[in-house]
Parts: structure tokens; C-alpha cells; sequence
């Protein structure tokens, strides 16, 4: 049958009414009354009443359905409009003689009645346009309060309803659930926001199933977090594995997609219904990235823990002003001496609370980093070892680089370089006096915004250290670009290694790893002497940890500094040296290991820098970098262990002037190697000093009649050149 319509009146535009009968008479009867001003579609029997239905879903405005009907009867056609969400919104006026099934309509989902034989013409008319203005004012009403993906309540109207439904249900014991899909822009970002949008959905039609038969309601408040307020759950696993069952189909995905719940059981009546669903979010978070657990349930612990922590955010800048954080200081030791040498030590902070007592920084770290305020606790953790620093090199004369933890919100600070190189202006330091340790997790979380910033730090002068390495987030293949000077192996990895079943394999790898891209390693958490001598064994660089100390305060870390500073400085303040020399290699000639010094005076004002495993081989490595091309033949002849062994049998001292390359430039220096300055076969001290001011004035004339190009060699046992 044809349709009938009219051309749009001036308020609107034209609804579009289905009239459903097996009748023809009782069609033309509508279609006289109703057609003036409807739009109208004809259906004479139920499955074409179906099919238009649902092809014309989206413009259909009424429905006046006949229940007597061949193929498909009106009440299995009600029945499948309220299972189908996208034809449960079409309003339905149920036209029949059958009073009796007016109950059984209405729970299906019918909104009015037109008997048969039909009223007048102005009745039909009233109930048809008061039906399609509430239907439309509940249209705009459920655009305002429900999600339009899902169809389930937003935020604000469903804490009203939540609570709506706790009054009327006022001998049930309720509960706030918190549903979480883990990393679920990672779903949208590998399989599309289309199929994204499907899993939403999926988890809404889940939930609605689930509570269709118990006091219940579900929101999506936030794009991947559902809140369900219902009845109290017998089985909160269950629960949730049956809203996740039966996703859309998409083998590679389906099974990596995973809910966490955290649940709230309303005890206390008094709360806000908004406070008990941030206590169901607490505990939901609280099984964050877990492969084991699912389900949190909100309890005593963990409401300690959350006053804990607000006490802890609420008392941060008066503990700054106060200066109730403490920096502690943990030695870390070059273990390939026979005796272990302090290279340097890694500052720690420590609350020291006036109520609370001393809190460990894993109470506060964490919290901080998540609240934004790690950026001040940083800076003031750095400032406090930088004027430490300054303090013993002018109180003791002597110190040693410290390490201080850069978090990965630091990364992020376009500040931070600018900050780091002025503080170290300001207390008069060189950058490699502040080793920076940025944990290994940062690496991944924006790889090259975290490289990028790394390498202008270290353009500056300083070096990294990638701390907490072992922790499960590198790739080899991102190891082998990463620009750091140091890996830290993580404290869990070592005790890992040498538990009961003792398996260091992991361990050898690693280290062969490190010696292969000639970056040292530092393992932290030594705490036995097995442990040490395993390490050390499989050649390990530094250590730190129990075993040698825990973090300590400054007045008592001072003892190791002044024990390094007595160690070995009276042998090289000794040596048979004089001027000023900017560098100073302490080398074991058994094994190649070094300490290196650096001074911008004397050299009896040295501070040291760093140590390596194999002089000779470093020093063969940086001839062709840092040497001018004509000189690097005759330094690498002096640098060989063999010839300064013999030379120093015979000699004072072996000495040479060649030319340093220094930004494109050639810069005259001399290089003087010595016996120390106790009788000592094993070791030689070798001293670089910047002569170019002397040289430019005297080699043309001392040393043109020998028509040398650049390099000068001076080997005996006189004076200097």
C-alpha cells in the first residue's frame, strides 16, 4: 500500500507514524485520519511490519500496532522491539478489541491504548501527538542524561538515581562497583575505534542484562570506566567475568582485553553516593596492571591508607618550608680494586615528620609523582646535594660525585637542563659532580621526548644513569641506543638472582651485554659477600648497598669521603709533578683499571671522576677522536703498557707534548707518566696539562731545528719539557 504524507508544516518537521493491521479498512481509516499531517508507512502483516521497522528506525516517530496479525503476532513484535536498544526508543500505541491483553502490552513496552472499534477522529489525533511530544521530550531528556554510545547514565544523573533507587530498595545492603578496562587506548589504537566502540557497548548490554533482575543501575561516567550501583554480589569475580564474556568477535584482540573491578559495600548510609564511588575507584586502582587479581574490595587498610596520604599531600610544602626532608647519602664502590674504592654515592630523601615520624620514600614517591608535586621535591633534593657537595670540597678539600633521581615527570619539564646547569653555576660544581639516575620505565613511556632530553643533558657535561634496570620495560635493541653513561641493575633483580635456587644467568647476560656496548654496570642492593664476589667474578663494575652501608645521613657518609680522600691522594700528591694538571690517571699496570681525577687547580686538588677496567684499551679508543691526526702515532706509542713499564725501569718519568683536538682547534698539551710516590711496581699516575700558552712561545725555537710537525717527545730523566 502506498505511503501518504504532506508537505512539512511550519513548526517542524514531518513524523513519520507505522500503521500496522491486517485490515486494509482499518488502514484507510488512519490514513484518513492521521494523513493530513503525518507522514504514514503501511504494514499488513508482522513481518513486514519488522522489516519496516527496522529500516526505518531512525525516522519513525510512532508506531499504531494491531496485535492480531498473520505471521508475526503484535506481542512477539513488542517483545523484540524491547530487546533490540535501537527500536525499545520507538514509541508504541497498541490498537485492538482486546481489552484483556492491556496489562501484557504494558509490560512490554507499550505506551497507550486506541481501541477498535476506533474512537473519533479528535481522540485519535490527541493521543497519537501526545504520544510522539512525550516520547520526544523523553528523547531530549535521555540525550541530557545518558551516554549516547552506550545508553547508560551519565555521571551527574545517575549518582541522582542511584540514590533514588537506595530508597526505595531500603532493606538491601548495596554496593559501589567500579569497572576499569586496562589500557584500553591500546585496544582502540591496534584495532580501531570502531571495534573500540563495539566493546563499550558489549560491556553496557552486559551490564544491563546482568542487572535486569535485581535492584541495579550502570553508568559510563569516563570513556573505558563503567560505575554499577546494585544489590550486594554473592560472587564478585563472576560478576565480572560474565560482563566481559562474549565480545565482539576478534580472536587476536578478544583475549587481551581485561576489566578490573573495585567494589565499595555501602555500609555506612551517611556517605555521599559521589565519596563511595571514589572509594570504589581507590580500590579498582589498587589492582592496576595485576595479572592475578581482579576484584578489590575497599576495606579498613586501605581507608588507613588513603588518610595516610592525604595527610601526606596536605603536610608537603609545610615539610619543604621546615626542611623536614632529609637527603641520606648511599656510597657505591668500585669492587675491581682488590680493596673497593668509593667512586660516588646516591642522594636518598627521607621525611622526617613531626607527627609521623621518619617515612621512607616509597610511602611518599609514588604519591607525589601522581599529584604533580615530585617536581618540588626534586629540585630541593638536588639543591640540598649540591651545596653538600660544596660543602666538603671546601671543608675537607676532597669529594666525590653524588647521583640524584630524576623522575620521569622531570623529563617532561622543558626547564629542567636550564635548572640542573644553573645549579651547578651557582655552587660552583662541573656537571659531572651531579650524576642524574633516570629509572628505566621513563624510557618507555615517550621514548624520544626521554632520549631527546637525555642528550641535552648530557651535551651539557652531565651523566646519566639509567636506573632500576632489570625491571622488565627495555628491549635489547633500545639498550643499544640509549645515550647513558652507567646501567644500575635494579635491587629486586639482584636478590632474584641469588635466592635459594641461585640462577645468575640472567645476570651474566646482562653484564656481557654492557661490556659489549662498553657501558658500565652498577648493582645495587648488595647485601652479602657472596654476593659481592659473584659480582665481582662476572665483572661487575660498582656496587652499592647493605653490605657496605645503608643510606646514611651526611655527617656519617663524611667518614667514607675522608677514608677515600686519605686512600690514595697522598700517593699522587707524591709524585714527582708540578704545574697544574687538569687530568690525572691513576692505573693499575696488572690489569689496566684506572681511577680518573679531574681538577681545575693543582693537582693536589683533585677530585675524582670516574673509573674504568682497561686504560689502555679506553686510551686506544679515544687517540683517533681527540688527539690531532699527526700526533696520534707517536701518543699511542707512549701509551702502551709494555713501553712505559720499560721505560719507567730505566726513567723518573716519560713525557710527551702533542696536540689535543678542542673544538676543531689544536691545543697543546703534555702528557707525564710516574711511579707514584711510594714504592710501587703495579701502578703508574699519568698527568695531562694544557701547555699551549708555553709551547706557542718556545717550541718553534727549541725544538724547529728537529723538524718535529706537532708531537714532542721527551724521554729521560731530566726536567720537563
Amino acid at each position: 500500500m502506498p505511503e501518504m504524507r504532506k508537505d512539512c508544516r511550519p513548526e517542524g518537521r514531518i513524523r513519520t507514524i507505522l500503521a500496522a493491521d491486517d485490515e486494509k479498512i482499518n488502514l484507510d481509516l488512519l490514513g484518513g485520519i492521521l494523513g493530513g499531517e503525518f507522514r504514514l508507512l503501511f504494514a499488513e502483516d508482522g513481518e513486514e511490519t519488522l522489516e519496516i521497522l527496522r529500516r526505518e528506525k531512525e525516522s519513525l516517530s510512532l508506531v499504531l500496532l494491531d496485535l492480531v496479525m498473520p505471521k508475526l503476532h503484535g506481542l512477539q513484535i513488542l517483545t523484540i522491539m524491547r530487546e533490540d536498544p535501537e527500536l525499545r526508543r520507538i514509541p508504541v500505541i497498541v490498537t485492538t478489541s482486546e481489552y484483556s491483553a492491556e496489562v501484557e502490552c504494558l509490560n512490554l513496552g507499550a505506551i497507550d491504548f486506541i481501541p477498535k472499534p476506533y474512537p473519533g477522529k479528535e481522540v485519535i489525533l490527541a493521543r497519537v501527538r501526545r504520544t510522539i511530544e512525550l516520547s520526544e521530550d523523553r528523547d531530549i531528556i535521555r540525550a541530557t542524561e545518558r551516554d549516547s554510545l552506550t545508553g547508560l547514565y551519565n555521571r551527574e544523573f545517575f549518582y541522582r538515581y542511584a540514590e533514588q533507587l537506595e530508597r526505595m530498595n531500603p532493606g538491601e545492603r548495596m554496593e559501589a562497583m567500579v569497572l576499569d578496562i586496562d589500557r584500553f587506548h591500546m585496544i582502540n589504537e591496534r584495532y580501531g575505534k570502531v571495534y573500540g566502540d563495539g566493546v563499550l557497548r558489549h560491556i553496557a548490554d552486559r551490564l544491563r542484562f546482568l542487572l535486569r533482575d535485581r535492584p541495579g543501575i550502570a553508568s559510563r561516567p569516563e570513556c573505558d570506566v563503567f560505575f554499577v550501583y546494585t544489590a550486594e554480589l554473592p560472587d564478585h569475580a563472576a560478576f565480572l567475568e560474565s560482563v566481559v564474556g562474549g565480545l565482539p568477535e576478534n580472536r587476536d584482540a578478544a583475549g587481551r582485553i581485561r576489566l578490573r573491578m573495585g567494589v565499595y559495600p555501602c555500609g555506612d548510609g551517611n556517605l555521599e553516593m559521589e565519596q563511595r564511588f571514589d572509594r570504589a575507584k581507590s580500590a579498582a586502582d589498587t589492582v592496576r596492571g595485576s595479572f592475578v587479581k581482579t576484584v578489590a574490595v575497599y576495606d579498613s587498610a586501605l581507608h588507613e591508607s588513603e588518610l595516610f596520604s592525604g595527610q601526606l599531600l596536605e603536610d608537603f610544602h609545610e615539610a619543604l618550608r621546615e626542611k623536614q626532608f632529609r637527603v641520606f647519602y648511599q656510597p657505591k664502590f668500585d669492587i675491581r680494586p682488590e680493596i673497593p674504592v668509593l667512586v660516588s654515592a646516591e642522594a636518598l630523601v627521607r621525611w622526617e615528620h613531626p607527627s609521623l615520624g621518619l617515612i621512607g620514600p616509597s610511602s611518599f614517591i609514588p604519591l607525589f609523582e601522581k599529584n604533580g608535586l615530585i617536581l618540588e621535591l626534586d629540585r630541593h633534593v638536588w639543591r640540598e646535594a649540591a651545596a653538600r657537595i660544596r660543602e666538603w670540597k671546601d671543608r675537607l678539600g676532597f669529594s666525590v660525585p653524588v647521583s640524584v633521581n630524576v623522575s620521569r615527570v622531570d623529563i617532561y619539564d622543558p626547564g629542567l637542563a636550564d635548572f640542573l646547569s644553573g645549579l651547578t653555576e651557582e655552587y660552583g660544581l662541573k656537571p659531572e659532580e651531579l650524576l642524574l639516575e633516570i629509572t628505566e620505565s621513563a624510557y618507555t613511556e615517550d621514548t624520544e621526548q626521554l632520549i631527546s632530553a637525555v642528550r641535552g643533558l648530557r651535551k651539557r657535561g652531565f651523566r646519566i644513569e639509567m636506573d632500576d634496570f632489570g625491571t622488565g620495560y627495555s628491549s635489547l635493541n633500545m639498550i643499544s641506543t640509549l645515550p647513558i653513561d652507567a646501567l644500575k641493575l635494579d635491587i629486586q633483580f639482584i636478590r632474584n638472582a641469588f635466592r635459594e635456587k641461585r640462577d645468575t644467568r640472567m645476570l651474566e647476560v646482562i653484564l656481557e651485554i654492557a661490556d659489549y656496548l662498553s657501558v658500565p654496570v652498577i648493582a645495587e642492593g648488595v647485601e652479602t659477600e657472596e654476593q659481592l664476589s659473584v659480582l665481582r667474578a662476572m665483572g661487575c663494575n660498582m656496587v652499592q648497598g647493605f653490605y657496605f652501608s645503608r643510606p646514611v645521613p651526611p655527617e656519617e657518609y663524611e667518614v667514607y669521603v675522608e677514608q677515600r680522600k686519605h686512600m690514595e691522594l697522598p700517593l699522587l700528591r707524591n709524585c714527582p709533578m708540578s704545574g697544574t694538571y687538569r687530568r690525572i690517571f691513576y692505573v693499575n699496570l696488572s690489569d689496566g683499571s684506572y681511577v680518573e681525577f679531574g681538577t681545575a687547580g693543582r693537582h693536589e686538588d683533585l677530585q675524582i671522576q670516574k673509573s674504568g677496567d682497561n686504560f689502555f684499551a679506553a686510551a686506544e679508543r679515544a687517540l683517533p677522536r681527540d688527539v690531532h691526526p699527526e700526533d696520534v702515532e707517536r701518543v699511542a706509542r707512549v701509551l702502551k703498557k709494555d713501553f712505559l713499564e720499560g721505560e719507567l725501569k730505566k726513567k723518573k718519568y716519560v713525557s710527551i707534548i702533542y696536540r689535543m683536538m678542542n673544538r676543531g682547534k689544536a691545543v697543546y698539551c703534555s702528557l707525564r707518566a710516574v711511579r707514584p710516590g711510594i714504592p710501587d711496581e703495579h701502578h703508574v699516575v699519568i698527568g695531562i696539562r694544557n701547555v699551549s700558552e708555553i709551547v706557542k712561545s718556545t717550541v718553534r725555537s727549541r725544538f724547529a731545528e728537529r723538524n718535529l710537525p706537532g708531537a714532542v717527545d721527551v724521554l729521560g730523566a731530566g726536567g720537563g719539557p
